[in-house]
């Protein structure tokens, strides 16, 4: 049984300032054993589909910066057991690559481009990582709406615990006669205020910065970190 430390969307270069911080004080309270990255480390906004921010870098730029801005993580967490899920912004080289019918034997592995740590395990987009019972996705497979993980607990018919939806954060429970599971919306570690989400500001919903702890599959926490809402103090 294990004591999971849950490590939302970062985003990077747009990675909250405390964030660091914050994982590690989370993590020393909570004792924790292991470690799931629940996806999208990387922004990578230079190769987005959507419109793009003027005065952002292009694309090698903004992966060095991000590197950089990752040091800390890949430095604290080179040890011991580490999980990566790949999100839909980590797999954006994959998926520009796919469009140009570039093969996938052409394309390094996302672990090399983005210079991870060799305990680093990595399971590609749309993948599980399971642990003590309990399914860990990055979440943009399944449903969304106001409560996407329990949602999607629901549809695997499992414990299951999300990132992507920024604005969702929480745990909520579902029981029947046959089984009683949780769903964990784990919300974000980045910056609201970067300007490569400044797409967000036209939703009313605002991103919960936080993070999540499970332990032992059966007791699943929400951490949010002690800031304003709005901005980075």
């Amino acid at each position: 049984m294990s004591k999971v430390l849950v490590v939302p969307d970062l985003h990077a270069p747009a990675i909250h300032p405390k964030a660091f911080d914050f994982v590690r004080h989370i993590q020393d309270c909570w004792q924790t054993d292991r470690t799931v990255f629940l996806g999208d480390a990387f922004d990578l906004h230079a190769l987005s589909y959507h419109q793009k921010e003027a005065g952002t870098k292009r694309i090698l730029d903004e992966v060095y910066e991000s590197r950089k801005q990752l040091e800390p993580f890949y430095k604290h967490f080179g040890r011991g057991k580490v999980d990566f899920l790949v999100g839909n912004h980590d797999a954006l080289i994959c998926r520009k690559a796919v469009d140009a019918e570039i093969p996938e034997e052409f394309i390094r592995p996302i672990k090399d481009i983005f210079g991870m740590p060799d305990n680093w395990k990595v399971t590609g987009r749309y993948g599980t990582v399971e642990i003590d019972g309990v399914a860990y996705r990055h979440g943009d497979a399944g449903a969304g709406g106001q409560t996407p993980a329990i949602t999607q607990a629901k549809q695997a018919m499992r414990s299951t615990v999300i990132g992507h939806f920024h604005a969702a954060f929480g745990v909520q429970w579902y029981a029947c006669d046959a089984m009683r599971i949780f769903g964990m919306s784990a919300g974000s570690l980045c910056d609201p205020t970067h300007l490569q989400q400044r797409y967000g500001q036209k939703y009313t919903k605002r991103p919960i910065v936080g993070m999540g702890v499970v332990l032992d599959g059966t007791h699943p926490f929400c951490e949010v970190m002690p800031t304003k809402n709005r901005g980075v103090k």
